[in-house]
């Protein structure tokens, strides 16, 4: 389904890591409207699951460094 029309759309998705992987960042999205799916592997392949419900490109940060962002708190 791609370029909905709907106003809303609604994805649940469980992100975790797993430390000492090239790429570490493992996850499950599933798209609440419909029946559609998918497990990735990095989150390049969520941003792509996301594009191709929606049929919008999502804006994604550039990436400068693996240490460039910390979290205030």
């Amino acid at each position: 389904m791609s370029g909905c029309n709907d106003e809303r759309m609604a994805f649940i998705a469980r992100i975790w890591l797993e430390p000492g992987l090239d790429k570490p960042w493992r996850g499950h999205i599933r798209y609440v409207q419909g029946d559609q799916e998918t497990y990735f592997h990095d989150l390049e392949g969520m941003v792509t699951f996301l594009e191709s419900i929606s049929g919008i490109s999502v804006p994604v940060r550039p990436s400068t460094g693996k240490d460039e962002q910390k979290l205030e708190g």
